[in-house]
């Protein structure tokens, strides 16, 4: 009987080609998706990992340039990784009215309890010129023109007295690789994770350098290794 071509079989390698020919297209397709799926993994990694560092870097410059006064460096972890300064937070001149526990500035219009101490703040008025030049108390309270001292003032000031009020301020590397901010005393603040390295100097008197290495929060599947950036900074002191 004549067969038609129609009922000729596949034969049993052309069957097993064809399985293997489908296979090396599956295989590729698979390594194609999961080395797109790997490039963006950590491509997303790298940016959560840049925008974190320079978030924190930001901050701890536009804190600095309010520094008054030396900063202090000193160690944590790592040489230089711990700064302590004062932020200046305001100033001015007192006026009538100033008496031993007291400041009295009428030209201001502070928000009522605007300097007062609460958790994680506390403010200093400092006397930098005129009379009464050279004494620091901490705040214990204001209104909208007085501050309110925790002791006395040794000699009151006057209307040529210029004061400042400064708030403490602390950035550190703590040992779970984060960058923190301790304020006033208070607990610290986690600004930044993953920070592998973090570097005070003051190269100038008025000059404050930051240098802030960051890693991936992931390894690079291709690779096995993180990703790292580093950064620096001069901070210009305002005072």
């Amino acid at each position: 009987m004549t067969r038609l071509a129609s009922e000729t079989a596949y034969s049993l390698t052309e069957v097993c080609i064809a399985s293997a020919l489908g296979g090396l297209l599956v295989t590729g397709m698979l390594e194609l998706y999961l080395t797109a799926n790997s490039a963006s993994l950590i491509q997303n990694a790298k940016a959560e990992m840049q925008a974190g560092a320079r978030a924190a870097m930001d901050i701890m410059a536009r804190d600095l340039r309010q520094t008054y006064g030396a900063p202090t460096i000193t160690t944590t972890l790592s040489p230089g990784d711990t700064i302590s300064f004062d932020r200046l937070e305001d100033s001015g001149f007192a006026t009538g009215g100033s008496a031993a526990f007291t400041l009295t500035d009428t030209r201001k219009t502070w928000a009522p309890g605007a300097w007062a101490p609460s958790s994680g703040r506390t403010y200093t008025v400092r006397l930098i010129e005129g009379t009464g030049a050279g004494q620091a108390i901490p705040i214990s309270g204001s209104t909208d023109t007085e501050l309110s001292l925790s002791s006395a003032w040794d000699v009151i000031p006057d209307t040529s007295s210029l004061y400042v009020i400064t708030r403490s301020r602390t950035y550190t590397r703590t040992a779970d690789n984060m960058v923190r901010l301790g304020a006033g005393g208070g607990p610290g603040t986690s600004l930044a994770a993953n920070i592998t390295t973090l570097l005070f100097t003051q190269p100038a008197p008025n000059t404050i350098g930051v240098t802030l290495a960051a890693r991936t929060g992931v390894q690079d599947p291709r690779t096995r290794d993180y990703v790292y950036s580093t950064m620096t900074e001069t901070v210009l002191k305002r005072n």
